[in-house]
Formats: C-alpha cells, structure tokens, sequence
C-alpha cells in the first residue's frame, strides 16, 4: 500500500502567523478542493474556503488582516465578485481565523455567523486574544443552532459544536456536487485542532476545565467514525496541505482520500490523551 499523502504535520518553525512582514515568503497558490469549493487563503497557515452556492457565496474564515487582500484578489481571479459574500462561516473567535471579517463586511455586508459560546470570547478578548494577534472589532450577526442547517444555493451545510481548541469551536459538514461527473462528496471542515490549549495548565487561558480536553477526545474519535471524502482542515499542516499540493490546481479530485479526516482526528485525540495520563492510562510511564 503507498504512504498516504495527508496527514497531520508538526506546523513549519516559521508560518505566516509568525511572519506577516514576508507574506511573498508564506504564500500559497490558489486551489480548487471541491466542485464548487477553493482556498483562498493564499497564505501557508490559516485557509480560507469559498463556496460557491450559485446563489452567492459563502467564506469558512477570513484569516488575518496582513492576508485578507489574497483573499480578495483570488475571489476576483475565480471571476467572482467580493460583493456576492452572502455568509460568512467562522469556525472560531481566534484572530489568525476572524482578522479579515470586518474588511470583508466592508465590501460585502455579508452574515457573519459564530458559536455563541465564542461570541462571549470574542468580546472578552476582542482587543488581543490569547494567540497575541490583535482582533479587529466585527459584529456577529447569527449564532449556529447544532439542530438548524445553513441553507443557500447548492449547499445544505450541518454544523456541530466541537469545543476544545476554543470553548465555540465550530465544525461544518456538507455534500458537493459534480454536474459534469454526476459524483457528490461528502466535506468536513473541523472548527479548530490546535490542541496546546488542552494541557492541564493551560485550560484556564480558554476558561475551560478539564471536561472540556475529554470531550475534546472523545468528539474526535466520534467524528472520525463520520464518512468524509474531502477533508478541509482549517489549518493547512493538519493534512500537509501545503506541501502536497496537485500540478493541476484546478484539479479537486487530488484532495479526494476517505482517510484523511479519520486519520486526523484520531492523531489529534491521541495527542491530547497524553497530556492527561491518568485518565488515559495506556499512556502512563512505566
């Protein structure tokens, strides 16, 4: 059997979150990873989905603020317009997720929707979050209810809260269809994997208790059960998405690996039960 080619990766010593004065350095071509879904993000850290519905358009994220041109200027490359941003998804209240919001309302009015668990973050932290990247101010203008599906256009997207890396992290799940082939995939964008907030000394940052790591775990195992064919990670080293990009970048059957979201986050939910060997005792020292 060949190795498989997305898995999770250790993040690079320096990614454009940590260098936002080299952007030229960081980049990241546009790519298509579904029918109707890009990245265009352009940056080699947080992605930026764009789908287009055929009624509009919806963003997962924003990214920051140093980032949020790219994400214009691959809009327009696509040949559509900013203006038509109907919704936008974010997964969570971190800035290196939200900084583009308010630039993005600016030219679009859009929705801006998010967990209301993270809403009370984001107004708590609005002014330096606890990555250190300065939030810049945007108002939410609808909370996610796990039992109500967001409708527009082609797209019936079902989201699940997913507490953890953040106390509202938000996940989303949804079909794509090809007219030309007649195949639908199955996508999921998990709302944030970043595990280091999930250490028995650092829960409080996120004013979280422990529950919220065991939750965390057993969520991820859970989901991983969840059939995917295309696997959206919200960070692009979640699945060495940078670094195993097609010749064609037009070509989305490329991403196509039912693996990939169950090998994620079973990698993550095993990393989390080694900060916590006690409860997890396959994992304590001998």
């Amino acid at each position: 059997m060949s190795e498989k080619k997305f898995k999770y990766v250790n993040p690079k010593p320096v990614r454009f979150g940590q260098a936002t004065d080299r952007i030229s350095e960081h980049s990241v071509p546009l790519y298509r990873c579904g029918p109707h879904v890009w990245n265009v993000g352009g940056q080699d850290d947080v992605a930026v989905y764009l789908l287009d519905t055929g009624e509009g358009l919806i963003l997962i994220d924003t990214g920051y603020t140093e980032s949020v041109f790219l994400v214009v200027h691959n809009i327009w490359k696509l040949g559509f317009n900013p203006e038509n941003i109907k919704k936008i998804l974010l997964t969570h209240y971190h800035g290196d997720h939200v900084n583009g919001v308010a630039s993005l309302v600016h030219i679009s009015h859009a929705e801006v929707w998010l967990s209301k668990e993270d809403e009370r973050m984001h107004q708590l932290y609005c002014r330096a979050d606890r990555h250190g990247i300065h939030t810049a101010p945007y108002q939410v203008t609808n909370f996610y209810d796990d039992n109500t599906l967001i409708v527009l256009g082609r797209f019936t997207i079902e989201t699940k809260l997913t507490p953890g890396h953040a106390p509202g992290c938000t996940s989303f799940f949804f079909e794509d269809t090809d007219e030309e082939t007649g195949k639908t995939y199955r996508c999921a964008v998990h709302g944030g994997l970043g595990i280091a907030y999930l250490k028995p000394d650092m829960l409080a940052n996120q004013d979280q208790t422990e529950e919220a790591a065991h939750r965390f775990v057993k969520d991820c195992l859970e989901l991983a059960e969840r059939p995917v064919d295309i696997n959206m990670p919200s960070h692009l080293n979640q699945a060495d998405i940078d670094n195993n990009l097609p010749e064609d970048l037009n070509d989305y059957t490329w991403f196509v690996a039912d693996y990939s979201w169950h090998d994620m986050l079973v990698n993550r939910a095993e990393a989390v039960k080694r900060f916590w060997p006690d409860r997890y005792p396959e994992y304590q020292k001998n």
